[in-house]
């Protein structure tokens, strides 16, 4: 048997019945780890293929990832799947050809395969429902859209046209958490649903979340007073949140986030007018046209016997005074006042006044308001003409629980003096039991040290047997002073006497050949166990 396995077997045999079953216990508990642990080091990344799927989907996706031996995982009670980081692009770019993803929702695909002999009220009921799947596929291609099902109604052609109904269409979205849609993602759904239908109105069409709530409202004609109010009044409130926004941001790079909190409410005029106006100049006439007409005639006198000439001019001329023509139309939603409202936030300061720490709040300075003052001006474009109003104020925010200044460690709370001493317990019991565990007699024999075994060149020379009557009383099997190695002198001494002894002795005792007996074995007994052996001599010596 090689040396280790001897040098292992007898270590096996030194122990006891607890002790191997320890190390056996502590063996198994290691190996479990290691393989845990190499399970897991050799465990390939899981990267999530698809998430959000209908259970019709993710059906046929794991049976799809069956066939190809593709490992992998389950989550979100079947809505999410999970395969190795190596095979997520291909695997996902597999099931998008196959088009297993959205298997539920049926589109135009539904022709792919038509059938003959089919019906028009089959063909007009296959239409609709692809009609109906592709409108569901891009809504839930929006963002804030999980999923997405549509309605469509169209009625049947009727011979009056004043008995026929207009098409109808409700969807039905899943949004994502914590997502929702403004007015503007809603009008936009339902733009693109009645753009795909023909003759459905927008008013026409119904949005419903996943809880039963309405997000379409009945929007008015925008030819009507209630339409036409209704986008003035959106209008107003844009004007206000771009202006709000516009000075948010620009107080907040200065003062930093919360420190200021801005309002801006704007007066538009939305009165539409249209004006001509006409100027004449009477100092400024110009000549526009001039007609002169001369006439001239004779006549005879006959009692003089002579003749009269008469000649006679008449101009006519026609001036032009200039005149200038304005029309003048004024575009609705001009502003025609704005006010502003501006809250600034001071700083405060950690102080140490009377023995206790203290937040001092610091205002801002006048110089500092001023240029805040004129900085909200220019953002928004301040016009005293319009008679606008821009108040910036500095007030102490409420800002909620402040920050906790720095306390001495009689001043701590209950709850930390508490988590304190359960630490300091925790300690205190677990180096108590190290010290316990150390002090076990399944421990303490292997940190313990060892003493060297004495060789057996460094015993004495093997001696006769004495008799009986030579060993002590109290422990026959005890090493006598003999058995020592004393200095060279005292050897000789104690050599020569032996020699004396054994001659003087004619024969040899059974009690002598026992006391030889028992000292062997304890000579062997400390050779082969010297720990035991040093235990053994010291409970001896503190019996003594």
């Amino acid at each position: 048997m090689p040396p280790f396995w001897q040098a292992l077997v007898k270590f096996w045999q030194r122990l006891t019945l607890a002790q191997r079953l320890g190390l056996l216990a502590g063996t198994c508990i290691v190996a479990a780890s290691a393989i845990w642990l190499l399970s897991v080091a050799l465990r390939p990344e899981m990267r999530t293929l698809f998430t959000g799927l209908d259970p019709q989907d993710a059906a046929a996706i794991v049976e799809k990832l069956k066939e190809h031996g593709i490992p992998y995982e389950i989550a979100d009670e079947g809505r999410t799947l999970r395969v190795p980081a190596s095979h997520l692009y291909e695997t996902r770019l597999q099931v998008a050809s196959q088009g297993l993803l959205q298997r539920s929702i049926v589109g135009y695909e539904i022709f792919d395969k038509a059938a003959f002999g089919m019906s028009d009220f089959v063909q007009k009921l296959n239409y609709r429902r692809a009609l109906e799947g592709e409108l569901a596929r891009t809504i839930s291609t929006l963002e804030e859209v999980e999923q997405a099902r549509v309605h469509i109604v169209i009625p049947e052609p009727t011979l009056f046209e004043a008995e026929q109904k207009k098409p109808t269409a409700s969807v039905i979205l899943r949004l994502k958490d914590r997502r929702s849609l403004n007015r503007l993602n809603i009008e936009g759904i339902q733009h693109l649903v009645a753009s795909s239908v023909e003759g459905l109105e927008v008013s026409g069409v119904t949005v419903v979340d996943q809880r039963g709530r309405l997000l379409s409202e009945l929007t008015p004609a925008p030819t009507t007073i209630a339409g036409i109010t209704q986008a003035q009044h959106e209008l107003q409130q844009r004007v206000d949140q771009y202006l709000t926004n516009k000075v948010q941001s620009l107080l907040d790079g200065v003062l930093g986030s919360g420190n200021a909190v801005v309002r801006v409410t704007t007066e538009l005029d939305f009165t539409q007018l249209e004006r001509t106006r006409e100027n004449y100049d009477p100092e400024r006439q110009a000549t526009r046209s001039e007609q002169t007409i001369t006439e001239q005639s004779r006549s005879g006198d006959t009692t003089a016997g002579g003749t009269t000439s008469t000649q006679r001019s008449n101009t006519i001329v026609n001036y032009e005074i200039p005149r200038t023509i304005e029309r003048i139309t004024t575009a609705p939603g001009v502003i025609k006042r704005l006010t502003v409202a501006a809250l600034i936030n001071g700083t405060t300061r950690l102080v140490h006044e009377g023995g206790k720490w203290k937040h001092v709040y610091i205002s801002r300075t006048q110089e500092e308001m001023e240029k805040l003052t004129e900085i909200v001006k220019n953002a928004v474009g301040y016009d005293p003409a319009r008679n606008d109003q821009v108040s910036v104020v500095n007030v102490q925010f409420d800002t909620g629980e402040a920050p906790q200044p720095p306390m001495a460690w009689y001043e701590l709370p209950l709850e930390q003096w508490i988590r304190f001493v359960l630490i300091a317990l925790a300690m205190l019991v677990g180096l108590w039991a190290l010290r316990n565990i150390l002090r076990s007699p399944i421990v303490r024999p292997y940190l313990e040290v060892a003493p060297q075994p004495v060789s057996q060149a460094a015993l004495p020379p093997p001696t006769l047997p004495l008799p009986a009557a030579e060993l002590p009383p109290s422990l026959p099997g005890q090493i006598t002073a003999e058995e020592g190695l004393p200095p060279a002198e005292e050897r000789k001494a104690l050599a020569e006497r032996v020699r004396q002894r054994l001659a003087a002795a004619e024969t040899i005792s059974e009690e002598a050949v026992l006391t030889e007996e028992i000292r062997e074995r304890i000579r062997e007994y400390i050779h082969q166990k010297p720990q035991e052996a040093a235990r053994l001599i010291r409970l001896l010596l503190s019996e003594d």
